[in-house]
């Protein structure tokens, strides 16, 4: 009776540690970055061992592809469905806007330091983004000004959720998706880019 009751407790316990690690790490990546994280920095703020940390992560690539794949995975999954649904711009934007909100901390993190993208193995997911943003945005034979465009709203858009959370969410996702549509919208001007 007493061993069935150890079980579930310890993996409960085990599952609460691992999120702990991770929370710690998360903060400390924001913070330091990751290259200038260490496993026993994360021990050290968490008071525990760093042979506790080892239980749950082999290395730090490990615990960095832990925080970071499931906001690779959330993108490309939607960026996916978005391709699959046609989404019109103004609803790819304001989707998209959320989900860089949920992962605003990881993201910040690999906006300060974007080491953690090639620990995760995730070093070719910006330009992928890119690629799939000019072609949701822009449609599949795009000028160089609305490739452009498409690019930079993603990513104003991306950046505004990530680092302005000081501004109210509603008004934040509103203002930031309406500069994304006045972006793509904006005339194209005659002539070359570059004059």
């Amino acid at each position: 009776m007493g061993g069935s009751d150890t079980g579930p407790r310890r993996d409960r316990r085990t599952t609460r540690t691992r999120d702990r690690l991770q929370e710690v790490a998360l903060e400390l990546f924001v913070r330091q970055g990751f290259s200038h994280t260490t496993l026993q920095d994360i021990a050290d703020r968490l008071g525990v061992t760093r042979a506790a940390v080892y239980y749950h992560f082999a290395t730090k690539a490990d615990l960095i592809r832990s925080l970071v794949q499931p906001a690779v995975d959330d993108v490309d999954a939607f960026l996916t469905e978005a391709a699959r649904r046609d989404l019109a711009p103004r609803e790819l934007l304001e989707r998209f806007f959320d989900l860089t909100y949920t992962h605003r901390l990881i993201f910040l993190a690999l906006t300060s330091d974007p080491t953690g993208l090639a620990d995760a193995d995730a070093e070719d997911w910006v330009p992928r983004l890119a690629a799939q943003f000019q072609l949701l945005l822009a449609g599949p034979e795009p000028s160089e000004r609305q490739r452009i465009r498409a690019v930079m709203a993603a990513n104003g858009l991306s950046r505004s959720a990530t680092l302005l959370t000081d501004i109210p969410y509603e008004q934040l996702r509103a203002e930031t998706v309406d500069a994304a549509m006045d972006l793509l919208a904006a005339p194209e001007p005659s002539g070359p880019i570059l004059d």
